[in-house]
């Protein structure tokens, strides 16, 4: 394959990603949008009788999934990022009551309390999270016009865009699948600086100009 070819197809794919990364304050809405799951195992006896009682298996696939992630987390709790996510069965605010943030769910048998409510803050918080991110974008994008010029290779440029996308898969869209929140941000920003420290040892050590 011609080698021009590949330097724009790899400095167009990387570019692409840039923009989601520097974009992540949209494309990562999702994080400040949290809707909360916390179980706690009952005795069938201990249910307040205003509380309605649900069953498992009854509850719509969005539901099921949500109780049973936090009946099967370590400490009983689960989120789900995105109001667009969040199972529409449930009640989701600061306040609760039977029926709304409260309820009572038969899990393979046993009783469980569950509450359900809004979590997140404020989005410049959840802003601040994103700045690794953002800035591993603006880098990518330095990267891809210097790739498209000739003075960075394709495979690299590639990679780093790969990296790139394993943000998004990673991160709050798919409600951080393998790592928690605060790993993420760590993650990014380990990656986003030993990126840094490596181009400006390309430009004090090699041929390669910053990008």
């Amino acid at each position: 394959m011609d080698d021009r070819y590949l330097s724009v197809a790899s400095a167009l794919f990387a570019v692409v990603v840039a923009a989601s990364l520097v974009g992540a304050p949209l494309a990562m809405a999702d994080w400040g949008e949290q809707a909360e799951f916390s179980v706690e195992p009952v005795q069938r006896s201990e249910r307040d009788d205003e509380v309605p009682v649900l069953r498992y298996e009854e509850l719509p696939f969005d539901a099921r999934d949500a109780v049973r992630r936090a009946v099967e987390s370590p400490d009983g709790h689960h989120v789900v990022y995105g109001w667009e996510d969040a199972p529409d069965r449930f009640f989701y605010s600061d306040y609760a009551a039977p029926g709304n943030g409260r309820y009572v769910v038969v899990y393979e048998g046993r009783y469980y309390r569950l509450e359900t409510y809004a979590g997140g803050g404020f989005p410049f918080v959840y802003w601040l999270y994103e700045l690794p991110f953002v800035a591993y974008g603006l880098i990518l994008a330095s990267v891809a016009v210097r790739t498209y010029d000739g003075e960075r290779s394709p495979r690299t440029a590639a990679v780093l865009a790969l990296l790139g996308v394993a943000f998004h898969l990673l991160g709050p869209e798919f409600d951080f699948p393998l790592i928690p929140p605060g790993a993420f941000v760590g993650f990014g920003t380990a990656v986003t600086v030993g990126l840094a420290v490596k181009l400006l040892w390309d430009a004090a050590y090699t041929n390669y100009p910053i990008p």
